[in-house]
Parts: C-alpha cells; sequence; structure tokens
C-alpha cells in the first residue's frame, strides 16, 4: 500500500519528486568520494575511474573525494541539484581539479 500511494504521490505532484547531485571519477585513479544532499542521506564510497556515485533528497548538496579512508583532508564542492560534478584531478588541501573548474 505504501508504495502504491507513493506513486501516486510523485505521478499528482511532480514538484515534490526528489532531487540528486551526483559525482563522477574523470581522475584515472580509484579514490574515496561522498555526496550529500539536504533532505537526504551522506553517501560514501570508493569509485573507480568512471564510476559515479549520487545521493538522492531534497535541494543543493556537497561532494567530496579523500585520498584514502583515513585521511583528514580531501577536495569538496557545492553541487546544485540536478548536476553531475566530476573529479579530473586529485590534489591534496582542496586543490583538486573539478569539471566546474574548467
Amino acid at each position: 500500500m505504501r508504495s502504491v500511494l507513493a506513486v501516486l504521490t510523485a505521478c499528482a505532484l511532480p514538484g515534490l519528486a526528489a532531487a540528486q547531485v551526483c559525482v563522477r571519477n574523470d581522475s584515472g585513479a580509484e579514490h574515496l568520494f561522498a555526496a550529500e544532499i539536504k533532505g537526504g542521506a551522506r553517501i560514501v564510497r570508493w569509485l573507480a575511474s568512471g564510476e559515479e556515485l549520487c545521493a538522492r533528497g531534497g535541494g543543493d548538496g556537497v561532494v567530496s573525494v579523500f585520498e584514502s579512508a583515513d585521511a583528514l583532508e580531501g577536495c569538496s564542492r557545492l553541487v546544485p541539484s540536478g548536476r553531475t560534478e566530476a573529479l579530473l584531478h586529485y590534489a591534496d588541501f582542496d586543490r583538486c581539479a573539478w569539471s566546474s573548474n574548467q
């Protein structure tokens, strides 16, 4: 019953459909990524080059990348809802090259 109600609600109120922010690894090396969106969960996963990670929620979000699970520093970007940000090159201390920098 809940799933039927959710489908009916989404069809009747398209403006309430969940938004998403995504991050794609275009760096050529595996890194630890996180995607977090307002009103949604934070998802963390290792991504090989070419893989993508998305978080669904209700607004804009933040994507991050870390060299390892033990890393204290990484790189983060604010991402508008509906957009995929691609990491082009990883560099320590928030000096990564992102697709929105180009």
